[in-house]
């Protein structure tokens, strides 16, 4: 399963964060904002109604025909709707409404002496219904108070709220976006710089600017680490170039006394010609073998150089698999090629891909019986050269290991069979690395096993 990347998880990580946060945030503060103002309004009103029911009281006392005109005005001054009981009749100056305002349990409570305070919702809107009792003068005093302005504000808290929250996510996301581009920037160059080096540009070193302290650390360690590792490679190469060119004046020696040998296969014995016959197969190897170290010596030196020409892929593959039969000494392999690629061109070393298919055809001899065809296929962007035989095919666990050196598989177990040095393949891999293609082992038609090497066209190579 393929895992999202880093930086992607950073964004999303201070987006919901940021979300959550203003969310949090913005319910906190309407439900605390709510509370204060709808409690203030209630305390502010309620101190309002008791003193315009000690207004009532004087009224009734002193002149109770100026009741109306009281009412009239605390209804002026307060915006409220005040509702009077008083000798078994209601008196108000509302148009009416307020009085079904007023439920049968206030008035009922309000009868019994008690002051009640209740906010109800009214035909879809708050109010702050007040009844007083003032038994003095047999009366009962009910106010109603809208609490429009107080939602309004709320409605207006709210929107303000909402586009704070937008905004605080905004942020967020910009934030993330900067932090998860400063923090994964680093990880980013590592990576490039790692594939660079893997490529072959062992030159390739990060900076040392002025970044955080960390990244300095991973700068620095990295810088070292691919210090260490070029000086070991360069020793080790090194080292293998010595011993191949110490080895080739004693294998020189020992070619000719074989020679030498051969010419007089007949003077000897049976015991002494099969003797022969296995020194000069062991020889055979061990020329191998110092050829191939030194390829790959001169490779990991960096002095190997490659002569790219630009040449039609069908007749490349026609003259390397006539070369290689020639100096494998075995019979001629197959060739099919699409017809479409007549005219296709890939950039390749010739005298490197040459050596590409001798190594992939000898070592079909040497483990399948011998290669049973070699198809080139292609698309508009890329060609298939595939070697394919009849044989036992390669083990699934096998087809990348394959390409290792000094990896034979299971042929390594077997001394009766065919052996090999165990770096043909990985000479195989680098050269057409090389030429920016790739190879891998599957299976062939026949149901043995298929070399594919895959080359770009010679349009999409750029140099």
């Amino acid at each position: 399963m393929r895992r999202r990347s880093l930086r992607l998880r950073l964004l999303v990580t201070f987006s919901v964060s940021a979300m959550l946060l203003s969310g949090i945030f913005a319910t906190t503060t309407y439900v605390s904002v709510e509370h204060l103002l709808i409690n203030n309004q209630h305390q502010t009103d309620l101190r309002e109604a008791f003193a315009n029911a000690a207004l009532v009281r004087s009224t009734l006392y002193s002149n109770p025909p100026a009741l109306g005109e009281l009412l009239n005005s605390i209804e002026t001054a307060t915006d409220s709707a005040v509702l009077v009981y008083t000798h078994h009749q209601w008196l108000s100056t509302s148009t009416g409404a307020a009085i079904g305002d007023v439920s049968n349990e206030i008035i009922s409570l309000v009868n019994k002496n008690v002051t009640v305070e209740q906010p109800l919702a009214v035909n879809g809107n708050l109010v702050f219904v007040v009844g007083i009792p003032i038994p003095a003068v047999e009366t009962q005093f009910f106010e109603v108070f809208s609490l429009r302005r107080t939602e309004h504000s709320l409605r207006v808290l709210a929107l303000v709220l909402i586009l704070s929250a937008l905004a605080t996510c905004i942020l967020g996301l910009a934030g993330g976006i900067w932090a998860s581009r400063r923090a994964v920037r680093p990880l980013m160059e590592v990576s490039a710089a790692a594939a660079s080096i893997a490529e072959g540009e062992l030159t390739t070193r990060l900076e040392v600017g002025q970044a955080d302290m960390e990244v300095q650390r991973l700068t620095e360690s990295f810088n070292t680490m691919v210090d260490r590792l070029v000086t070991r490679m360069e020793r080790d190469a090194r080292f293998a170039s010595d011993v191949s060119h110490e080895l080739r004046s004693p294998l020189t020696t020992m070619t000719t006394t074989i020679s030498v040998l051969q010419q007089h296969r007949d003077e000897l014995s049976a015991a002494g010609r099969a003797s022969l016959d296995l020194l000069a197969a062991d020889a055979s190897i061990f020329q191998s073998l110092v050829d191939d170290l030194l390829e790959i010596a001169r490779a990991d030196a960096g002095s190997l150089t490659h002569v790219i020409e630009t040449v039609g892929v069908v007749e490349l593959v026609r003259q390397s698999v006539r070369s290689a039969t020639q100096r494998l000494g075995v019979p001629d392999v197959a060739i099919e090629a699409d017809e479409n690629l007549a005219d296709v061109e890939v950039a390749v070393d010739r005298r490197r891909f040459e050596r590409v298919m001798t190594n992939l055809i000898g070592n079909a001899q040497h483990y399948a019986g011998g290669a049973s065809a070699v198809r080139v296929q292609g698309d508009e962007n890329r060609v298939s050269i595939n070697v394919d035989d009849a044989g036992p095919g390669v083990p699934i666990e096998e087809r990348e290991t394959i390409f290792q050196r000094f990896f034979r598989g299971r042929a390594a177990h077997d001394r009766g069979a065919a052996r090999g040095t165990g770096l043909g393949l990985a000479l195989v891999r680098d050269h057409v690395t090389a030429f920016g293609g790739t190879i891998e082992a599957t299976v062939s038609p026949e149901g043995g096993a298929r070399f594919r090497i895959e080359l770009p066209r010679h349009e999409e190579v750029r140099v």
